[in-house]
């Protein structure tokens, strides 16, 4: 009588799968628009920084139904453009510690040191949007922000601070070989 597998026994078989899977998804040749540096480079800023500037777009639009659209639109796109970005830095972004070698591990963690630099620019410069938003407000001027769109400002910035590790990942990349390309 086959007794069923125990939980650590199905973990592991999970674990298993999931690791495989990820490998193949690394492993699987980059199409040859997407191999080249400046391709990749541009993959990198475009986007983020798309998707900041129609978030904060739709964040001084008033609150209404319109702007809510944008702002799912703007979400759509980040998902997206993070999916592309993280195929063009191959995964190396999210993929586990016992999946890559010692340089991969290397390269992920100092681009991860260059994206938290880069949150907390990000964080800075909607601080300085809070600031010159309140200066406005109490001068007797009109929001820079009306409402509550403030929640849609941190939604952006949540959305673009999911991006800029994978984003770094892509600029840093260098040229593939052609083993790499399909």
């Amino acid at each position: 009588m086959n007794k069923p597998p125990t939980t650590a026994e199905r973990v592991l078989e999970l674990r298993t799968e999931m690791d495989a899977r990820i490998q193949a998804q690394r492993h699987a040749p980059l199409p040859r628009w997407l191999a080249h540096r400046s391709t990749r480079r541009a993959i990198a800023a475009g986007p983020p920084l798309t998707v900041l500037a129609c978030g904060l777009l739709t964040a001084t639009r008033p609150d209404d139904a319109v702007g809510t659209a944008l702002l799912g639109a703007t979400a759509a796109l980040a998902l997206a453009s993070l999916l592309l970005l993280r195929r063009a830095s191959r995964l190396l972004d999210t993929a586990p510690d016992r999946l890559l070698d010692e340089r991969e591990i290397g390269e992920r963690n100092a681009a991860h040191r260059r994206a938290h630099a880069l949150t907390i620019g990000l964080f800075a410069l909607l601080m300085i949007v809070a600031v010159a938003d309140a200066l406005m407000t109490r001068s007797g001027g009109a929001a820079l922000i009306p409402g509550d769109n403030w929640i849609q400002v941190m939604v952006t910035a949540m959305l673009v601070a999911g991006m800029i590790p994978a984003a770094v990942m892509a600029w840093r990349w260098t040229d593939l070989t052609d083993e790499d390309l399909g």
